[in-house]
Formats: C-alpha cells, structure tokens, sequence
C-alpha cells in the first residue's frame, strides 16, 4: 500500500512539471505616457495583442501572419493642440509565424496635416516585428525618410515605431501609435491599444 502512494505522488510531481513546463511565458508590456507633439499617444497601458475568443479567429496557430490597409482618422480632444487634424497611416507587413519577428517585413507610412492643410509630419519606413491576435495586431519598426516640418529640428530617420490595429471589418477599424522621436518606449512587437476609431480605409488583420 505504502509503495503504491509512493507511485502515486512520483506521478503527480511529474504531472505539475510538465504542466509547468509547457505554460507559455507572458512578457508584461511596458506602460506608455503622453508626450506633447505631433499626434503623440494619449495615456493607455501597453500591451501585446492577445488571441480573440470569437469564431474563426487565430487560437493557438503560430502559422503566418499579415496585415495590410490605410485607415483615416481625426484626432479627437485628447490631442491638445491638434483637435480635429487628419491623420493617415498605412501599414503592409507579414511574417512566416506568428512567434519569430525575424521573419517579419513590410513598411508603413504615416501623415498628419493640420485642418488647413498645413503638414506637420510625413514620415515611413521598415517594419521588423509583427504580432497578430485574432483582430488586432501589433508592427514596430523604424522610420527610413521622412520631414516634420512642424517641429523644426526634429530627427525622425531612424527613430522606432509602434503602430496598433484592429480589424473589425464594416463596423469601423481602430488604431493607435507611439512614435519614439518623442522619447516614448518603443519595444519590438509591443505598443498601446487600438485606442481611436478610423473614418476612413480598411485595415485587415490575418493570421
């Protein structure tokens, strides 16, 4: 009897270490902060994008990834000195799996006018890291070109990026961004939420 518990509780010690074992690791995403500037990122909590529970969404599938679109947007109250601008950004990337950024390429362009027409930034480059979760997906890079003549002096080439989207299909997309030149964090494959609705374009979001 004795050595049957024995077995029994070998059995079990196993069981939790493999059940350890194959828990994935979660990296905390770092918090991001407003900084004053063109279109800078309003207060939310960064974070990676996470599989949806829905129907025929990405669960578990490390395959490819991909997003691509334009959406239009204007900038709400929340941008002081910038309410009611126009902004666009554009983003076409993908990558052989969902777990290996290396695989990652694309490109994004980003601009924002004032309401008068006048440009405030206008900017693109490389995407390095993309990370798809059933609707919403997260592309970081660096800037390649790009002027920000609203800001005089201002070094954009070379600096990263973080854009953020979410695919909702007819219902209205939503994005959001932290641009680096601003000294906001930017970690690879890591950003803020979707955190403003699109007027314009379609983004869509697979993997």
């Amino acid at each position: 009897m004795e050595r049957r518990l024995t077995t029994v509780a070998v059995s079990l010690l196993l069981l939790a270490a493999t059940a350890v074992t194959a828990a994935p690791a979660v990296t905390a995403a770092p918090a991001v902060t407003a900084t004053p500037g063109f279109a800078a990122t309003p207060v939310h909590a960064a974070a990676a994008p996470t599989p949806s529970a829905e129907p025929g969404a990405a669960t578990g599938d490390f395959g490819p990834v991909s997003v691509r679109g334009t959406g239009d947007t204007v900038l709400t109250a929340a941008f002081q000195g910038f309410e009611g601008d126009p902004v666009r950004i554009s983003v076409d990337a993908r990558a052989t799996t969902n777990t290996d950024p290396r695989t990652t390429v694309g490109h994004f362009h980003v601009r924002h006018v004032r309401t008068d027409g006048r440009l405030v930034a206008d900017f693109e480059g490389d995407i390095g890291c993309l990370g798809v979760g059933g609707r919403e997906a997260i592309a970081t890079g660096v800037i390649t070109k790009g002027e920000a003549p609203w800001f005089p002096g201002l070094e954009l080439v070379g600096q990263k990026v973080s854009i953020s989207l979410e695919d909702n299909g007819r219902h209205g997309d939503r994005m959001g961004w932290v641009w680096g030149v601003f000294g906001q964090p930017v970690s690879d494959c890591q950003g803020t939420i979707p955190f403003i609705r699109t007027t314009g374009g379609d983004f869509s979001v697979r993997g």
